[in-house]
């Protein structure tokens, strides 16, 4: 986990944030994939679009870089952001996936058990509340996707994860769609 993430966890300057975001990445792989784990993080980021050979890392490191800059951008117009929150929000955004999602005896990536009842956003908030994250965090876990639009309005972190985890689907989708 910490030589997957090197270059985003190092950027989180609270050590034991930094130290919580390991562990719950390590619990996600160690009970997913229907109790049975994961050996690594090489599994589709989506199961939405098919044919998608984008990985859980790479999106993951994908919305972690562009929610970055895009702070870069957005502290030039005077936007207060915490970037320590930020970096665990945007590398946890979707560490539920793991656990929504299970690989069949023939390779396949499929809904695991959990994931044919809960999405990711739900399994996600709950593993980072069990180790204590801020509720920012948490918040921004569960209202990075869909279940943000019905609820209390997000953070900017939150907004930021959001827009950037978007930003990377989307134009992944339509590309794919077009081949």
């Amino acid at each position: 986990m910490r030589e997957v993430f090197t270059d985003q966890l190092a950027q989180i300057s609270d050590e034991k944030l930094r130290q919580k975001v390991i562990d719950i990445c390590v619990e996600a792989l160690k009970i997913g994939n229907d109790g049975h784990g994961w050996k690594n993080m090489d599994f589709p980021f989506t199961l939405v679009i098919p044919g998608v050979k984008v990985s859980f890392v790479d999106h993951v490191k994908i919305v972690t870089e562009l929610a970055l800059q895009s702070a870069l951008l957005l502290e030039k117009q005077n936007i207060p952001i915490d970037s320590d929150v930020l970096i665990a929000s945007a590398i946890l955004h979707d560490i539920g996936k793991p656990i929504e999602f299970a690989q069949t005896l023939n390779g396949e990536v499929v809904k695991s058990n959990v994931g044919k009842r809960l999405r990711h956003p739900v399994t996600g908030a709950g593993l980072a509340m069990k180790h204590e994250l801020p509720f920012e965090v948490v918040q921004n876990i569960y209202q990075h996707s869909w279940e943000g639009d019905k609820g209390p309005g997000r953070t900017i972190e939150g907004e930021i994860v959001h827009r950037c985890d978007f930003l990377h689907f989307g134009p992944l989708k339509i590309s794919m769609e077009s081949k």
